[in-house]
């Protein structure tokens, strides 16, 4: 005989909730690309006020798919992976024109965290 456990567990799962995905449902249930790339890898995402997210990278694994404007160049000689850098590590996406603008990063960014402040400011700490 099954034990009291395993019944009960069986009739809250499969015969008395009903089984569906209420996200999945909500959102149509597809996935659009919005973009193929976005120049480097997510590691944290902050989503802003403004319908923009901030993207962060570490900064010690070498170049990313995405140059910083204007030949800027992030020198750090601590980094043995890539002293000069001229690529970004961060980047901010823009959700209204589908649109990324690469981000300076002066230090690296992993084991950081990030919270919006009451009036919008991003403060990211840590790294």
């Amino acid at each position: 005989m099954a034990s009291p456990l395993f019944l009960s567990f069986f009739l809250r799962h499969f015969l008395v909730l009903p089984r569906r995905n209420i996200l999945t449902s909500a959102a149509g249930g597809k996935c659009d690309l919005l973009l193929s790339s976005i120049g480097i890898s997510a590691m944290h995402m902050q989503l802003l006020y403004i319908d923009h997210i901030v993207i962060f990278y570490r900064t010690d694994f070498g170049i990313s798919n995405i140059s910083l404007p204007a030949r800027i160049c992030r020198n750090n000689l601590k980094v043995t992976a890539l002293t000069n850098d001229f690529t970004a590590h961060s980047v901010e996406y823009d959700v209204a024109s589908n649109s990324v603008r690469p981000l300076m990063v002066l230090t690296n960014t992993w084991c950081s965290s990030g919270i919006i402040m009451p009036q919008g400011t991003l403060a990211q700490t840590g790294g």
